[in-house]
């Protein structure tokens, strides 16, 4: 068999059923073969960088890997950005990159493609020779397993060559009963607080049952980083995400803590503010030297969180259950605005919180949810609670990055077709991939887009504001997008001031098919954590205070 035609045996030999695609003179083949009948569905973005996003989303959502496949040199080099948030994110994307023939050096697509996926993605591989294929396939799955993305060039003479109908022997994991040195002094640590605080990060997602278990035991409240919203949804004990990008209830809730278990979480100042300094922290990590580097550090159990927690359950088992503090439930209980000052609705534009606090009245309770954006998205982080973690996510907390929210969106389609994706986002972001929007149309996905529209970069426009700068630079004039959406296929409805905002129960409620809801926002609001959040990069100050 040819090389290419192995690829596509042990492609669908790992369960990959489908395929996010924009074909090239060097996948051509490849991609036929991807979609003959009983092999895989090939999904035909419109960009590199947007199938390389709709990869991803579709591993956020079903935590599977998601394949993007792109042709050489341009074909490659346009996914950049969106493989920096897919390793940004951890997620487990294998971008099959068609290469040109090994010895054309001349040609004008030529390209160290090895260096770049290892830039960008962090993990590459180059099957040069048609012996070696099952090799670099291996080390391919292997990074996958580790939830990291992995660029693997394949040069399209190779691909044409004949090679060896054979994958390597798996190598199962065997069960750990490893002992964690410190794990006895931790559970000292818990058991003689007056009250523990669980932060949970994105390392902590396969540990959500033990952790529950634990707090449970400990009467711990339960709060997580904005990576992994929505873990504890639905926990009495669950106070949501820490940082400026929570509803308040977390950091509040922490502050009348003594002892904090981080767990799969880096305390990165963007994710955890600065805490009391009489706090106590047991850190859980498989790098001992990151975790201790996060002070104060009081204890580390260098292993995976699900190991940790499973053991400090039974360690616990016979342990009273403990009940959280007075103050704990009143916190956990209270539903305040994270930000009550007046609306600032103009007749032609509504407030952002005042279109938000609608939509999250209106939103079905089975959903997904796909934020993007800048300045919008903090807004929408804070009010739009997450209903489970895996249908839910923020894209551009990953890089600091905007564009992506929509290819992910999509991604997230084809992951859950069970769901109405709905994607909330700024106008700056939608433009920058909205030509996926004929993608979505194309393939009748149940996605709703609601586009939060102040006519140009509202992070921007305020920093400009902040500086004595002109805001003329922060300024685009948007097109319709609901003429536009209508023009592609799709349902469009506009919203232009808060005597429109009725009509909102009714665009979100369609039978099937993708819709696009214009809000027109007024461009006056700035959330108080866009200051907050700029202070913090700038290093100023790592102090988040909520007036509620």
């Amino acid at each position: 068999m040819r090389v290419r035609e192995l690829l596509v045996k042990a492609l669908v030999g790992e369960g990959i059923d489908t395929i996010f695609a924009l074909m090239g003179a060097a996948n051509r083949n490849l991609m036929c073969d991807l979609g003959m009948p009983d092999r895989a569905r090939v999904v035909q973005g419109r960009h590199e960088a947007a199938v390389v996003s709709m990869a991803d989303g579709y591993a956020r959502f079903n935590r599977q890997v998601g394949v993007a496949l792109v042709s050489a040199g341009p074909g490659l080099t346009n996914t950049a950005t969106a493989l920096a948030v897919a390793r940004s994110h951890r997620s487990p994307v294998l971008v099959l990159a068609g290469d040109v023939p090994m010895q054309d050096t001349n040609n004008p697509q030529c390209l160290d493609q090895l260096a770049f996926g290892r830039v960008l993605a962090g993990g590459a591989g180059k099957i040069a020779c048609s012996d070696c294929w099952h090799i670099e396939w291996a080390r391919a799955i292997a990074t996958l397993r580790e939830e990291l993305p992995y660029v693997l060039s394949l040069p399209v003479d190779v691909q044409e060559s004949l090679g060896p109908d054979v994958l390597p022997a798996e190598d199962m994991p065997t069960p750990t009963d490893e002992v964690v040195p410190g794990l006895a002094a931790a559970a000292g640590l818990l058991v003689g607080s007056g009250q523990v605080g669980i932060v949970a990060g994105a390392g902590a997602v396969d540990a959500s049952d033990e952790l529950c278990r634990l707090a449970d035991r400990l009467g711990a409240v339960l709060t997580t980083t904005i990576r992994a919203a929505g873990l504890f949804a639905g926990h009495s004990m669950d106070a949501g995400v820490l940082g400026a990008l929570g509803d308040g209830r977390a950091l509040q809730a922490l502050m009348r803590c003594d002892v904090i278990l981080a767990v799969g979480t880096s305390l990165h100042r963007l994710a955890v503010p600065d805490l009391p300094e009489q706090v106590r922290i047991v850190r859980v990590d498989t790098d001992a030297v990151v975790a201790i580097s996060a002070p104060p550090t009081h204890s580390v159990l260098e292993t995976t969180v699900l190991h940790a927690t499973t053991l400090l359950n039974e360690m616990l088992s016979d342990k009273p259950r403990e009940e959280a503090s007075p103050w704990i439930r009143r916190i956990l209980t209270r539903r305040s605005p994270i930000d009550d000052r007046p609306w600032l609705d103009r007749e032609d534009a509504v407030d952002p919180r005042h279109a938000l606090a609608d939509l999250a009245a209106l939103l079905p309770n089975r959903r997904g949810v796909v934020i993007g954006g800048g300045h919008c998205a903090m807004t929408a982080c804070q009010m739009i609670t997450p209903t489970r973690h895996d249908e839910w996510t923020c894209a551009s907390i990953d890089f600091g990055a905007i564009g992506q929210s929509l290819p992910i969106a999509i991604g997230a389609c084809f992951a859950r077709p069970d769901l109405r994706i709905f994607l909330i986002t700024g106008d700056g972001d939608l433009m920058m991939s909205v030509a996926e929007l004929d993608t979505a149309v194309r393939h009748q996905l149940a996605l709703t887009v609601i586009v939060l529209n102040d006519n140009g970069f509202g992070q921007e426009r305020h920093d400009l504001q902040t500086h004595g700068q002109p805001t003329c630079y922060a300024d685009y004039r948007s097109p319709d997008f609901a003429s536009l959406a209508t023009a592609l296929g799709a349902r469009g409805h506009r919203i232009a001031g808060p005597n429109q905002l009725s009509d909102l129960e009714q665009a979100l409620n369609p039978a099937q098919g993708v819709v696009v809801i214009d809000i027109q926002i007024t461009p006056d609001y700035v959330n108080p954590s866009s200051r907050m959040l700029g202070a913090i990069l700038a290093g100023k100050s790592t102090v988040l205070e909520y007036t509620n």
